[in-house]
């Protein structure tokens, strides 16, 4: 791949979005809750314009390329980068990458140094971004989106979109906390080329020794500070789904839980397409799309599930989640 600096290649065009509407349907959750297989699997039912890798890479020429009729030629060099790379899926997970793996919008928002979830500072990104999807893709279709860091945001995302629908999904604690820190031993182990592609952050971190070492430590058995702070934003961010779940409508959301999801995949699909008052445009074999696997619990989650459990009480009883659940 190039390198990053951007060509801007669409300001000549951006007039053609002025007209462009979209529905957003928000996939939202907690990291490792099952939103990137819930997206991938939305997707293939061909009723959503989705955010991809390649709308994220090419951000400032999607309609230059577009109109060019040179996305092909793009997302072959897209490609050939990940084979270059040797890298065939994320490494935290084994989700295939290709030019069209659904991401999270987040990582647009951070390219341009702005947070990772909707503010009014980068709203405005957001909405270009849905629009030049929209232009380039179908505009009849509604556009999913996904980034967990707008998990505790809804209200906002409400305020700004009033006609979003929300699909949240759910997952038992422990195990969302067990796969994110696992998920950051991976990436802070090796440089990963994916990453270093999307998030400018973790290339800069990657790059500078100091700042690698700092990292490795941070997610440490020995000194386990991400892990309790991962535990506190998810308590937090829990505690606003209980708080402010109740100020949407029921018109306007659906919940849903990974566990259900990976049991019965077509009848959670079913469920939220009837919700969304959609049908499937494709046949889709969920049984051999999702397949469970058992990830033992590293050590220091397993000392600290009683920990995990104290301060995410009220977010376990509401789903039925137990300790328990673990063993």
């Amino acid at each position: 791949m190039k390198s990053r600096k951007e060509n801007h290649l669409d300001h000549q065009y951006l007039e053609k979005l002025e007209n462009i509407t979209f529905q957003p349907v928000f996939i939202l959750g907690l990291h490792r809750s099952g939103t990137s297989i819930l997206y991938k699997t939305l997707g293939l039912t061909k009723c959503f314009n989705t955010v991809t890798v390649y709308h994220i890479v090419k951000y400032s020429e999607l309609i230059y390329i577009h109109i060019n009729n040179l996305e092909e030629k793009s997302k072959e060099e897209l490609a050939n980068f990940f084979k270059a790379q040797s890298q065939a899926d994320r490494s935290i997970d084994r989700l295939e990458i290709t030019p069209n793996f659904e991401e999270e919008y987040g990582f647009i928002l951070t390219h341009r140094n702005y947070p990772t979830r909707l503010t009014p500072r980068n709203l405005q990104i957001l909405i270009e971004l849905c629009k030049k999807i929209q232009f380039i893709t179908d505009q009849n279709k509604p556009i999913l989106l996904k980034n967990p860091w707008d998990f505790p945001n809804f209200l906002y995302i409400k305020k700004v979109f009033p006609n979003a629908k929300f699909i949240f999904i759910h997952r038992n604690p422990v195990r969302v906390i067990n796969s994110f820190i696992r998920a950051m031993k991976i990436l802070f182990k090796n440089k990963n080329p994916y990453g270093t592609l999307l998030s400018r952050s973790y290339e800069r971190i990657m790059d500078i020794p100091l700042l690698y070492y700092i990292s490795k430590i941070y997610f440490s058995k020995y000194f386990p500070i991400g892990l309790f702070r991962n535990i506190h934003y998810s308590a937090d961010a829990t505690n606003y789904f209980l708080k402010n779940i109740g100020s949407l409508s029921e018109e306007d959301y659906i919940n849903i839980k990974y566990e259900d999801f990976c049991n019965d995949p077509e009848e959670i699909i079913s469920k939220i397409m009837n919700f969304l008052n959609l049908k499937s445009q494709a046949s889709i074999n969920y049984k051999n799309l999702i397949k469970p696997r058992k990830l033992d619990l590293i050590v220091e989650v397993e000392r600290l599930q009683n920990y995990i459990y104290r301060k995410m009480k009220p977010y376990f009883l509401y789903w039925g989640y137990t300790i328990d659940d673990m063993h």
